[in-house]
């Protein structure tokens, strides 16, 4: 499976409304074995994870019935540090 599969399949459990952010996203595919080989597989070399993780979220805005809630809300990082990001909604 592909990063972009994983994705893709991660958004499918969503309902239509659902609001969330890359951070949860990113959450299911570190912690889901089911997609964590995807994840580290496509992780380019001489990237930062700040990097990587923002590739991201350029994917999931790239999905047709996915689009920007328009606010931005601070989540956890990987890291546990606080980072603001950009809410999507599934449509």
């Amino acid at each position: 499976m592909t990063l972009s599969e994983s994705i893709n399949e991660i958004l499918s459990s969503f309902t239509s409304n659902d609001l969330f952010d890359s951070h949860t996203i990113i959450n299911e595919l570190i912690t889901k074995p089911e997609y964590h080989l995807a994840y580290l597989r496509e992780y380019p070399e001489n990237c930062t994870v700040n990097q990587y993780h923002g590739q991201i979220a350029k994917t999931i805005s790239n999905i047709p019935n996915i689009k920007s809630f328009g606010i931005k809300i601070k989540t956890h990082t990987i890291y546990g540090d606080i980072s603001e990001n950009e809410v999507w909604q599934k449509i």
